[in-house]
């Protein structure tokens, strides 16, 4: 049995989306049996030696490092396993886990609302923080850097059990090498795949509980394939059944159309009335055209039949997101490795040379004694068993016909020097072939100042940087994968959970209805509405970035004036780690001029209202008073004047003045006007 079909892969969810229970015809399931057998045994046969490799390398790691014929001819001698390769994985990977991947949803194009985008970001932050992303992203950049590849899948799940509303989730697939992709995608990423295969060695006895109806084993349709070792993977053993979650794409196609509203519909299907509802909602169908596309069905099957029936998935991707190490394309076949495969070699030259140095130790002699019989005859006990017991003084007889009376003591032989420097010359290689050297290990190295020693921890890094950018591009599609979910997934009315970069909640309501001014009823976002795109940026995280910013802050403040220091202290203060941070840096803002926190760059605000101060109402009030009374003084005294030289013109009051007229909603009556006298009849005589 091979050893990558050994080991537990990924076992598939039962929480797929539309399941209908629905069972297939007998023929249909063979056919779709068939079907996933084939494109399982060509996924293995054209990536074999990417597999076999990789399961070595995984090997390897885990401290497996001496090959069979070595231990079959090493049988009672030193085998010494020396793991080095570890600290050169965990360099890169540790790299990762610090780094903070964040997913940017960005429009297309301007007529989509930038705030709908932000909501977009928030559920999408969510969504990682209640699955762990974070940790599912960087185990398997892991499983990328130690043997070639990883994946982790998009999910749909229930919010509550007892529920309806679903929601996305990631999730990782623990064993990197239980996935098999359709040989012609050529896409970092997988997208261009057309099928994909999730595959799980299942104990039996789990296999029966989970399966009650189904068969452990398929005797009749492949069991000579599995004799004659042609099919190459195995279906079915005494105690183990092999269970594959089996996603397609199967071509479809479908009829859009764009109305006078400059809406475009799927209109696939349309009867007659669904034609006139869209058409008196958007107008008249401008154009129209047929298209090909595909639909993304997802079943569960063994090798002898289907667990569970195709269904259609929501979505427009297969919804597995494999993680590159790093890709060589040859002319028939693409050789995948990661980290550890360049370093194999070089780690078992120095397992061998160090077992060799201990080898050697151990069957070198003690320190002899030149001696003669003379000297120990009268005490050979105590010299016999002088290699196993730690004597504090040796008696022996002097001969005087030896040279000097007593034993003397002869040097043992040194280990040959050729083991140390093959062993340090193993040591470099590793280094070499990994690309890390003793500055990135945090080991004194030729380097002595801090800025070469810098420089050298940025070469480490820019060496292996690919791992990083090729997690990016992954996560890079998997927010697709999510972006493209979201408005199927979250299709109903509620309230969902925002999570900003630096962990901020909010809460904000979906595909919500409401009425404006008593019109049609407009809905507050709706998720189905516009075009978005994905950027993907991996860097420190939010707290790491906090902490770099209070550190800077603090040493801008050491190069100005105190009061330039001032009034910047609270932004330091705010971004301390350190309890009542906050609540410090809202004192020091209070200490802050007003005029040093407003935007230079927004225009000033207005000036305020007058009318809004009570004194200044009250102080025109009282002159719009003297001002009425005056204009009805002088009115009276113009009536008087008229009577006296009886004018036959009445006279106008004067107009009051301009502030009067703006104080009219002021509560102040108008001056009342006295009646003119009716004028006496002209008798032709003149009255004194």
């Amino acid at each position: 049995m091979n050893t990558d079909r050994a080991i537990t892969g990924h076992r598939p969810s039962e929480k797929t989306p539309n399941e209908t229970g629905d069972t297939i015809p007998k023929a249909s399931a063979g056919d779709l049996v068939k079907e996933a057998r084939d494109r399982l045994t060509a996924a293995y046969t054209f990536d074999k030696q990417n597999r076999e490799d990789a399961a070595l390398d995984l090997k390897f790691l885990a401290g497996d490092q001496w090959p069979e014929f070595a231990k079959q001819a090493r049988i009672n001698r030193p085998m010494l396993t020396v793991n080095k390769l570890p600290q050169f994985l965990h360099q890169v990977t540790n790299d990762i886990r610090q780094s903070s991947p964040v997913i940017k949803v960005t429009p297309v194009d301007g007529k989509n609302d930038p705030n709908l985008a932000k909501v977009f970001d928030g559920i999408l932050s969510d969504i990682q923080y209640r699955s762990s992303a974070k940790h599912v992203y960087a185990t398997a950049a892991y499983h990328a850097a130690a043997c070639g590849i990883g994946h982790w899948r998009v999910l749909t799940k229930y919010v509550e059990e007892d529920g309806f509303d679903q929601e996305l989730a990631v999730e990782l697939i623990p064993y990197p090498m239980s996935v098999y992709w359709d040989p012609a995608a050529v896409k970092p990423d997988r997208s261009d795949a057309m099928w994909c295969l999730v595959v799980d060695m299942m104990p039996s006895d789990t296999f029966k509980m989970k399966y009650p109806d189904a068969m452990a084993t398929s005797v009749d349709d492949f069991s000579n394939a599995i004799s004659t070792g042609t099919n190459g993977i195995f279906w079915a053993t005494s105690d183990y059944v092999l269970v594959a979650e089996y996603w397609r794409k199967v071509p479809d196609k479908k009829t859009i159309a764009a109305f006078e509203s400059g809406q475009t519909v799927d209109i696939t299907g349309f009867n007659f009335l669904e034609m006139y509802q869209m058409q008196m909602q958007h107008g008249q169908v401008v154009k129209k055209r047929d298209m090909k596309c595909h639909r993304v069905e997802h079943a569960i099957v063994s090798g002898a039949e289907v667990l569970s029936p195709p269904s259609p998935w929501i979505g427009r991707h297969i919804p597995v997101v494999p993680v590159i190490g790093n890709e060589i394309p040859l002319d028939r076949m693409t050789v995948r490795h990661g980290l550890i495969r360049n370093a194999r070699d070089p780690q078992q030259l120095y397992n061998f040379y160090r077992s060799a140095a201990a080898e050697h130790i151990a069957l070198s002699p003690k320190s002899p004694y030149l001696v003669t019989d003379a000297m120990i005859e009268n005490h050979k006990g105590d010299w016999d068993s002088l290699n196993t017991k730690n004597r504090p003084y040796l008696r022996y007889t002097p001969d005087p016909s030896a040279p000097g009376n007593k034993p003397e003591r002869i040097a043992a032989p040194e280990p040959p020097q050729a083991l140390w420097q093959e062993a340090q010359v193993a040591t470099d290689d590793i280094k070499a072939t990994t690309g890390i050297y003793d500055a990135s290990l945090g080991a004194k190295s030729n380097e002595t100042s801090g800025v070469a020693i810098k420089r050298r921890e940025v070469q480490g890094d820019t060496a292996n940087f690919h791992y990083q950018d090729n997690l990016l591009r992954s996560i890079e599609h998997s927010g697709r994968i999510m972006i493209d979910l979201i408005p199927k997934v979250y299709d109903n009315q509620r309230t969902v959970r925002l999570l900003g970069e630096d962990g901020a909640e909010d809460f904000a309501p979906i595909n919500t209805e409401i009425y404006l001014n008593g019109t049609e009823p407009v809905l507050v976002n709706d998720l189905s509405q516009g075009r978005f795109d994905i950027r993907v940026t991996i860097g420190p995280s939010y707290a790491t970035k906090r902490l770099e910013a209070a550190d800077a802050l603090i040493e801008l403040m050491k190069t100005l004036q105190p009061e330039q220091s001032a009034a910047i202290a609270d932004l330091a203060a705010k971004n301390m780690d350190i309890p009542e941070a906050q609540e410090a840096a809202k004192r020091l803002k209070a200490t802050v001029p007003r005029q040093l926190l407003l935007d230079p760059d927004q225009p000033p605000p207005p000036p305020p209202d007058p009318m809004q101060d009570p004194m200044y109402v009250a102080e025109l009030n009282t002159k719009l008073a003297a001002a009425q009374k005056s204009a009805a003084d002088a009115h009276k005294i113009e009536l008087e004047t008229w009577q006296q030289f009886m004018t036959p013109a009445l006279p106008q009051s004067p107009p009051l003045p301009s502030f009067a007229m703006q104080m009219g909603g002021s509560g102040m009556p108008p001056p009342v006007m006295p009646e003119p006298e009716e004028p006496a009849e002209a008798s032709g005589e003149y009255q004194e």
